[in-house]
């Protein structure tokens, strides 16, 4: 397929305006979960500002530059770390999994339950797509390597879809043809896939936008304002009912809430790819200015659009010479043809369970030797444990053969279970011979938080209403159903203010009459199936010792929970909610801590007011105060003390 390098050009150059222009108009309605009544004449806002959803594919075009069109998640989550400063939410996550030595795809999914699904990564699937003009499939592959950093499922589907139908908007004005390109990457049985026809039957039914709207939202609503098949759906409505009106469709996206800034955007790409910078609004381009909107530490900060979209197709040439045989730009200009890397010796690990330590239990760590060379390597496996743990299995002599991998499982423990076990343990694992090193990598293991689980404890009858028991006293001795309180039989009542066991005491120290349930979580979440197979209303009391390893330092504590609670931490109460919340990891505000340095108790009294519960703790700092560098705002200096 050939394609002409100025068309190309102005593909890109009006796929990043459309992107542009998309987050801006969204961005002041972000995460509104509800139908706005905006008009043309007031959806520009009085100020732009940088966004996410552009930013970091800038990142991605800097990595492209520098390490060439054959990226590894391995690159891409070093540059991130590198620039990009974004800590929040799942890239927070995806950041502490990093410095924990969890790396992709496990560092997008692991510790990530609410956020893993998210809208982070559809966001950034255009680059993918730009860089690989006219063919899907090599698009897509590189969205998925980008994806699994920071999510799974769904969010890395989306973003494979979305760069398949970027590619094919290089080589096509048909807004099917590229959707159909976007289908063809994805399972036609995931939920991505189905909600495109789904969407499609809904707009051609409910022409009425806020009646399509409706039924999308009642059909794919999520609580989640970022949740990414939800904001998909919502793109995909924009663009049905827009019918190729550029203003429209951007109006239809930000009118119908949830993500509005990265719906928009998203809309907004596609369409300015698919019709070039003739296609776009003239008065919104000269609106949006020349110049990027960046808000990370790159180095095309304050570069021009026509800038960015230039870099962005010398890097497609690149990649049409040695990497996408499906297009040939012609009239194309002279750009550096960097060789394909060579075949190379490499190491990867795998964990058949979990990435965690546990006090007392072993871990089992595949290490995996790669050997995709033609040549016959001799050498040894060795690795350098983290502190406080030894390594068995390890230390062994491998000839790998050519085309090959070997796989030498390896179990690790810890040398004093009991002791403090740290959040971060690092190892490094070598390969080597007589010559010297010859791969190495670094992994890690997160520490098993150390909880102790009292409860459940309820009450048979409402104590509120009927301070003594209504069955059971000197006047009455029946049974609910004899006493009209039929429904007692079939649930439970707890209260906050109730006193279920000696709370003074359980601040201090543990209450083993109580038979406290221990519980090693490598997670933060807990829940109903984590705590055994009670079913119904209930109190427990949640207890853990922890300390900050680097000393004294100001934090944050985000409080995931199902029902109310109160928090102490050495026995002085700092936070408390009565009312009910479906369960998300950062509760906000959060609540203010100072950690010691010194061993420091957490008593958490939870309720559980139906059959389902969910509970986490999150530590949080501040990631980079300079924002520049990719730190995550979840602590990973704390240690817990087993029980």
């Amino acid at each position: 397929m050939l394609l002409d390098y100025g068309k190309y050009y102005d593909k890109v150059l009006a796929g990043w305006l459309g992107k542009s222009i998309g987050g801006v108009v969204g961005a002041p309605y972000e995460n509104l979960k509800c139908y706005n009544n905006l008009t043309l004449e007031t959806l520009w806002p009085a100020t732009m500002g940088a966004n996410d959803d552009l930013d970091i594919q800038v990142a991605w075009l800097e990595a492209l530059q520098e390490r060439g069109v054959f990226l590894t998640s391995r690159d891409l989550a070093e540059v991130w770390q590198d620039r990009c400063w974004y800590w929040f939410c799942e890239y927070g996550v995806f950041l502490n999994n990093m410095q924990r030595g969890i790396a992709p795809p496990l560092s997008g999914t692991w510790n990530n339950n609410y956020f893993w699904e998210s809208e982070g990564c559809p966001i950034r699937s255009e680059i993918w797509g730009f860089v690989a003009p006219g063919n899907p499939q090599l698009a897509a592959s590189m969205a998925r390597l980008d994806g699994q950093l920071d999510h799974g499922g769904n969010s890395v589907e989306t973003e494979a879809f979305l760069s398949a139908a970027a590619a094919q908007a290089m080589v096509t004005s048909s807004l099917d043809e590229a959707i159909e390109s976007g289908l063809s990457v994805i399972a036609a049985d995931s939920p991505v896939a189905l909600a495109v026809p789904k969407v499609r039957e809904i707009c051609t039914r409910y022409p009425d936008p806020k009646h399509a709207w409706i039924q999308v939202i009642r059909t794919f609503g999520d609580r989640n304002a970022n949740k990414a098949l939800t904001n998909h759906a919502l793109s995909l409505m924009a663009l049905f009912l827009g019918k190729g009106d550029f203003k429209q469709t951007m109006l239809l996206c930000v009118n119908s809430g949830w993500d509005t800034d990265c719906t928009a955007a998203t809309a907004g790409a596609l369409l300015g790819a698919l019709s070039g910078t003739a296609g776009l609004p003239a008065d919104w381009v000269e609106q949006l200015g020349k110049t990027l909107i960046c808000g990370i530490n790159v180095k095309h900060r304050d570069a021009l659009m026509s800038t960015f979209a230039e870099d962005t197709c010398r890097v497609g040439v690149e990649m049409a010479a040695v990497r996408n045989n499906a297009i040939t730009i012609t009239n194309a200009p002279e750009v550096e043809i960097r060789s394909i890397p060579p075949s190379a010796i490499s190491i990867e690990i795998d964990y058949p369970v979990e990435p965690v330590l546990k006090n007392a239990e072993a871990t089992i760590v595949n290490i995996i030797i790669n050997n995709p060379t033609t040549e016959i390597t001799p050498g040894a496996l060795s690795i350098i444990p983290a502190p406080g743990t030894i390594v068995a299995g390890a230390d062994v002599e491998i000839t790998l053969t050519p085309g090959y991998s070997q796989m030498v499982p390896v179990t690790i423990t810890r040398t004093e279970p009991g002791s403090w076990l740290n959040d971060k343990n690092l190892f490094t694992a070598l390969f080597s011979n007589k010559n010297g090193e010859i791969a190495s990598t670094v992994f890690g293991l997160g520490g098993a938080r150390q909880w102790q689980a009292y409860g459940p404890y309820w009450e048979m009858w409402d104590s509120v209403r009927q301070p003594i028991c209504p069955y059971y006293n000197d006047e009455v001795k029946k049974a609910p159903f004899m006493a009209n309180l039929t429904g007692d039989c079939y649930n439970h009542y707890v209260r906050l203010d109730k006193e279920y066991l000696d709370e003074k005491r359980l601040m201090k120290q543990d209450i083993p009459e109580e038979f406290p349930l221990l519980l090693e979580r490598g997670e933060e979440i807990i829940t109903e199936s984590h705590l055994g197979g009670f079913t119904g209303q209930g109190c427990y009391y949640m207890v853990r010792t922890i300390q900050a390893t680097k000393g004294p330092s100001d934090g944050t504590l985000l409080i995931g929970r199902v029902g109310p609670y109160r928090l102490w931490i050495d026995g002085i109460e700092i936070a408390a909610e009565n009312g009910p919340r479906g369960w998300c990891s950062y509760e906000e505000p959060g609540v203010k801590i100072k950690l010691t340095g010194k061993p420091q108790r957490i008593v958490v009294k939870l309720l559980r007011q139906s059959d389902a519960f969910s509970f986490s703790l999150n530590f949080m700092c501040k990631g980079d105060p300079e924002y520049k560098r990719g730190i995550s705002n979840i602590m990973d200096s704390l240690a817990d003390l087993p029980v």
